[in-house]
């Protein structure tokens, strides 16, 4: 799962990235030119008591939900595919309320291709999405080509860890597998981020990455890779190592793709569920993200 930036940006850094933009149409690739980047310094663990507790517990509920398989993986994803459409669809808009028919309409595509998936396979949970998408493609709302592409991208991910984790040991290993490596990716990225500092990763977007936390989090996902390369049956070390490497760039640019979301949006978090986290979408974007680039590697 992935998190935030190596260093947290604090409410008033992020208040003055938005102030220097211009509009509603911000522009989160523009730095101030009187605000050079600079090589970050090596940081406190202030908030790691928080985020621990917080981590620890989401990381546990998921852990006993898809040890458990059928309906109770299902339901966990059913209501965290909800509620990351809710998030996202609020970041969108910039609307947090529950009465729009299109919200609706999203949720029920995520919950429906959870439960179609866990049941029927992956290419059935397509038609939930589906028909999510041309829903959304009738009403023509504003900002309705961002809502389609959120019906995709997050409904996606929930189908394939419905289905994916089924009801054998080889799923349970798949699914622990993809969770621990965007885990891993996200510690090496803080602490060693926080510990070493160094250059910023793209400062207009997440100020708080460096390049030093980027490869820290690859090195920690390598090693998951090789672990479950040599000890989980009928995995071959190479391929596991190298997918766990990509499957780790590709939770760093769903973490960035969000911070960008962001930081247009001029938000700090996708909400406030979790405390010391912020949203859902702000702890599982790194999932999403490898979820679908490792459902493409299937497919192509």
């Amino acid at each position: 799962m992935s998190n935030k930036d190596d260093e947290p940006t604090s409410d008033d850094d992020l208040i003055a990235a938005v102030d220097a933009t211009e509009g509603d149409d911000m522009n989160p690739f523009v730095v101030d030119p009187a605000a050079p980047v600079v090589a970050d310094k090596p940081r406190s663990f202030a908030d790691l008591t928080m985020r621990i507790i917080s981590g620890a517990a989401l990381a546990a509920m998921a852990a006993v939900f898809f040890y458990l398989g059928g309906i109770w993986t299902s339901g966990m994803l059913t209501v965290g595919g909800a509620l990351m459409m809710w998030e996202y669809r609020s970041l969108v808009t910039r609307r947090n309320g529950f009465t729009e028919m299109g919200l609706w309409v999203m949720m029920a595509g995520a919950v429906g291709a959870a439960m179609v998936a866990q049941v029927f396979g992956l290419v059935w949970a397509m038609l939930p999405l589906g028909l999510a998408v041309a829903a959304t493609v009738a009403a023509r709302k504003k900002h309705w080509l961002w809502m389609i592409f959120g019906i995709v991208y997050l409904g996606i991910p929930v189908a394939a860890l419905a289905h994916y984790r089924g009801d054998t040991t080889a799923g349970l290993i798949l699914v622990f597998w993809l969770v621990a490596l965007v885990a891993a990716t996200d510690i090496g990225g803080y602490f060693v981020g926080r510990t070493v500092g160094g250059p910023k990763l793209w400062p207009a977007i997440s100020p708080g990455k460096t390049w030093s936390g980027t490869l820290g989090g690859w090195g920690l996902a390598a090693v998951v890779g090789l672990g479950f390369g040599l000890f989980a049956p009928g995995w071959e070390l190479w391929p596991t190592v190298t997918l766990s490497l990509l499957l780790a760039a590709s939770s760093q640019i769903g973490d960035l793709a969000e911070s960008w979301l962001k930081r247009r949006q001029g938000v700090k978090d996708s909400s406030r569920l979790i405390p010391g986290h912020g949203g859902i979408l702000d702890r599982l974007d790194g999932l999403v993200a490898a979820v679908n680039v490792y459902v493409l590697t299937l497919v192509f």
